[in-house]
């Protein structure tokens, strides 16, 4: 192996806050002694705009098509720096994620929630167990990966402009 293969690289990712009907699109993940959610998204291609990312990877995850209504959020993430990053991820990993706010497209947006979305499970992803549409009454009883999210819901959105959540 090359030493530019064994470099560590700063990863590019969009995420997808998908409120509908006041519900928050969310994937379910167990662990050994932990269970939590987190936002659908991940990496960026090469030569893939942040919006595209967030559309695309929505839908390879959850079979949903949504729309981005616009960016709310950059988070930097570190994870030597956390004792309980999620498993399988390496302590080299370092993160730079746009959180987006979407929406669903229109052409499904009248389905029923159980007939919206099919999880599709990721390589790698054993812990992930498939989507959950949570409602936001119940947000404060979740565990929910960064906690920033769960804190953005409980406080309300931004209604202008991107706040930048720290590597915490």
């Amino acid at each position: 192996m090359g030493e530019a293969a064994r470099k560590p690289v700063i990863v590019v990712a969009a995420r997808a806050l998908v409120l509908h009907r006041d519900h928050v699109l969310l994937l379910h993940a167990v662990e050994p002694g932990r269970e939590y959610y987190f936002l659908p998204g991940g990496g960026v291609r090469h030569g893939e705009t942040l919006q595209a990312a967030c559309v695309r990877e929505v839908r390879e995850e959850t079979d949903i098509p949504v729309k981005v209504v616009r960016p709310l959020y950059c988070r930097e993430y570190i994870a030597a720096r956390h004792k309980r990053r999620p498993q399988g991820m390496p302590a080299q990993q370092h993160a730079i994620a746009l959180v987006f706010l979407c929406e669903v497209a229109p052409e499904v947006s009248q389905l029923a929630f159980a007939e919206l979305g099919r999880f599709r499970r990721d390589h790698g992803a054993t812990t992930v167990q498939g989507l959950c549409w949570v409602p936001l009454a119940q947000i404060s009883e979740v565990e929910i990966h960064p906690p920033q999210v769960r804190e953005a819901l409980l406080a309300g959105l931004p209604k202008d402009g991107i706040s930048f959540w720290p590597e915490e």
